[in-house]
């Protein structure tokens, strides 16, 4: 018999938690490597157009004599890199155009040189020297001037595309289908319906971490200290654009100071910094700007949505239709995918998904957090709330009359399915029976109070994984896994599962991520990590503590020679015989042979065939509205979530918290401001401070779901933010009356007057 301690489900603190206070956390930029070198990018200025060789030459020339530069690399010069193979861009933010590959400009911000030299303050005094002087060519900067303008040919062999498409599915899931439809071909007859357009702004990512590269190569083996997320596909992917075996190029991002998207791939000032350093023979370090990271990491593309619900007399939905037209750029595909909550989330005989994505002089647009479902929810369930109204039905009540049993998009079961249990603990915990149905019956003092609700919803999602185990004579036992740390608690997460697992204490146990020499782990989104990595920690820990005792009955000088492993326990660091010895596991090793406790095992991937794994949560706020000013608050926020186990209660709420500030940003505050004429930056990016920070009180429901995976837990990163715009826009209509469809909701959408509608 065996036992585990019951180190998950307990709130430990971030095992690298003092050293990210202390500042001894090291981050990629803060690697030391002798005889660093520094690199620096040049951008482009114009959306669309070609670069005159001249003007390249001349700039190129100025650069290189100044002080301390050693080479600058320009489309006329860059050793050509490859382009990378059909299966890494068809379907994911890669761009197939390789970097300084032609003189064409596709975008403001487009890498146009890159400048090396001894120090820093040289490198960008060099690239200061850069005037480009461009041919320019008619620029496509909105979806609509794509859809209404004649489609210009395709360049490079496909390489450069332009117009429209409609994409099948989102990413390498081909169950996730954007273009769908159930049911009758025509939109029904109903008691109710209720019909609009709602559009959510280009959002950047902004971590705090900027993106920090260094990179170096010993002969053909190329080491690339990298803030990414996505360590074993950023060496796939880099091995493919410099036409190098995957073993030769090794990829290590201990920590990562923050990400939502911005370092999931890889992007093209990482390609570009190793081709530096294999021109200068020496390491060569790249930090982007800020602004650089606007045009060069990513960010999530603008939405158009237009969102139809039909409803019976019984306020039962009918039908439902969710178009979208997105954006991404002329060089990669991508498509924010926001009509796939509607498949599934809402009782519906008739469903019309729809995604059209517009290639426009714009960089690449890619995850974000929440990808999808966080502008998508925006729309789906803010015509949630308009449809209650029209109905005249409480908008809580609306939600549960249309909560559907199974998954309707397959026809599948849930693998657990817990959103009435989050529906009614969260109105209990707000106090919604109180709440008056009427817009702007509350208020306190000269300020309109209201109150809002949305439904959040996210995949679970498990891939295959691996993690290596090896024991020491201290008694101390490593796993490790080429996964990442991204501020999440990963590694506080595996350790406990690792010590609950295999019957150890957390003192007992490391957990090492961040370089792809350890065994392959898929890409640190997609609320996937805990149960995929999870998944393999588990099973490891599982097989050390088999081969731990089958080691220990076998050992003649051990006091539990010849027993029969399975009357042995392992439990918080000891082992322990029925009616027999106890010893700690530390003094067992001491004489066990170690070689036979280091190795690796691979986790499969969820089944295709079992059950579907779903996230659910419902959110409830209180906004402040003063009208006089056109400021809108959010003070108070409810949120109970069905996640799954719940391994770490206070990482589980500080992400959830987190995920709900990143919404107030979202309804609120941020959308990047650009020059619709030149598509430059403008103006700047507002992000929620701690002043923005309504009252949290969360809660999860909290029951295993062990058809994903054998820890029974359900990712949390992302389901924070899905929904949290939506109820803050109800909130604010309950506030004012006012029906707000356009992201952010800002001082000037709050002081406009009324149309005939209510909305603005």
């Amino acid at each position: 018999m065996t036992t585990a301690t019951d180190d998950a489900g307990r709130s430990v603190n971030r095992v690298e938690g003092r050293q990210k206070v202390t500042g001894a956390a090291q981050y990629a930029a803060d690697t030391v490597i002798a005889g660093v070198t520094h690199a620096t990018i040049v951008q482009s200025e114009i959306p669309h157009g070609v670069v005159t060789r001249e003007s390249l030459e001349l700039s190129a020339a100025r650069a290189s004599s100044a002080p301390g530069v050693l080479t600058v690399l320009t489309p006329l010069n860059c050793p050509p890199l490859h382009a990378p193979p059909h299966d890494l861009t068809y379907d994911l933010p890669l761009e197939r155009r390789p970097p300084l590959s032609d003189l064409t400009v596709q975008h403001v911000g487009q890498h146009m040189a890159v400048v090396v030299a001894d120090t820093l303050e040289h490198a960008v005094f060099a690239a200061s020297l850069f005037e480009l002087a461009y041919e320019t060519l008619p620029a496509q900067l909105s979806a609509s001037e794509v859809l209404e303008q004649p489609v210009p040919p395709d360049e490079k062999g496909g390489q450069i595309c332009h117009g429209s498409y409609r994409p099948d599915h989102f990413v390498k899931l081909d169950e996730e289908k954007l273009q769908d439809r159930r049911g009758a071909k025509d939109e029904p007859l109903g008691a109710t319906r209720v019909s609009a357009r709602y559009t959510t702004p280009e959002n950047a990512h902004y971590p705090i971490e900027l993106s920090s590269t260094l990179t170096h190569w010993d002969g053909d083996v190329l080491t690339v200290h990298d803030s990414t997320r996505w360590i074993t596909g950023e060496r796939t992917a880099l091995a493919a654009y410099l036409g190098l075996a995957e073993e030769n190029v090794r990829i290590l991002a201990p920590l990562v100071g923050g990400a939502f998207g911005s370092k999931s791939f890889l992007w093209m000032h990482v390609a570009l910094c190793a081709v530096a350093a294999r021109e200068v023979q020496r390491p060569v370090k790249l930090v982007l700007t800020r602004n650089q990271m606007f045009s060069s990491t990513g960010h999530r593309p603008r939405t158009e949505q237009h969102l139809s619900l039909v409803a019976d007399e019984d306020a039962r939905i009918v039908s439902t239709e969710q178009h979208t037209l997105t954006e991404t750029s002329t060089v990669a595909h991508f498509c924010e995918p926001v009509g796939l909550s509607a498949r599934f989330l809402y009782e519906s005989p008739r469903l019309v998904t729809s995604h059209t994505v517009a290639r426009i002089n714009t960089p690449t647009p890619c995850f974000m957090r929440g990808p999808g479902e966080a502008p998508g929810l925006f729309a789906l369930e803010v015509a949630m709330d308009e449809l209650a109204y029209a109905a005249d039905v409480d908008p809580l009540e609306l939600r549960l009359r249309n909560d559907p049993d199974v998954d309707q998009a397959s026809g599948r079961a849930w693998s657990g399915k817990h959103l009435r249990e989050c529906y009614q603990q969260g109105a209990e915990r707000f106090g919604w029976r109180e709440r008056p149905m009427a817009p702007r019956s509350l208020t306190r003092g000269d300020v309109r109070i209201g109150w809002g609700m949305a439904t959040a919803t996210y995949p679970g999602r498990r891939m295959p994984a691996g993690c290596r185990v090896r024991t020491d004579a201290t008694g101390t036992v490593g796993f490790a896994s080429a996964t990442h740390e991204v501020g999440n608690g990963v590694r506080t997460v595996m350790t406990q599962v690792a010590a609950e697992s295999a019957g150890l204490l957390l003192e007992q146990v490391t957990f090492d991520s961040g370089d792809s020499l350890f065994p392959d782990a898929p890409y640190s989104g997609a609320s996937q990590t805990t149960a995929t990595v999870g998944s393999a920690v588990y099973q490891a820990a599982l097989e050390w503590r088999s081969r731990f005792l089958d080691l220990l009955v076998e050992q003649s000088e051990s006091p539990f020679f010849g027993m029969n492993p399975a009357a042995l326990t392992v439990s918080a660091g000891r082992v322990c015989a029925v009616d027999g010895p106890a010893e700690s596991v530390a003094d067992c090793l001491r004489s066990l042979p170690l070689e036979g406790l280091t190795f690796t095992v691979t986790s499969s991937g969820a089944a295709a065939d079992g059950p579907v794994s779903q996230s659910f949560g419902a959110h409830f706020c209180e906004v402040e509205v003063d009208e006089a000013i056109g400021r809108a608050s959010v003070v108070r926020w409810v949120a109970v979530m069905d996640c799954g186990r719940v391994l770490n209660p206070k990482l589980a709420r500080n992400q959830v918290m987190g995920g709900i500030t990143f919404g107030v940003g979202m309804a609120l505050l941020e959308q990047v401001p650009y020059d619709r004429h030149t598509a430059q930056l403008i103006g700047e990016y507002y992000l929620p401070t701690h002043a923005d920070r309504p009252e949290f009180d969360i809660g999860f429901v909290d029951v295993p779901d062990y058809a994903l995976d054998p820890m029974g837990v359900r990712g949390i990163g992302e389901i924070g933010t899905c929904g949290v715009p939506a109820a803050i826009s109800n909130a604010i209509f309950h506030a004012t009356g006012k029906r707000l469809r356009d992201l952010p909701i800002t001082l000037e959408n709050l002081m406009a007057p009324f149309d005939e509608e209510g909305s603005r």
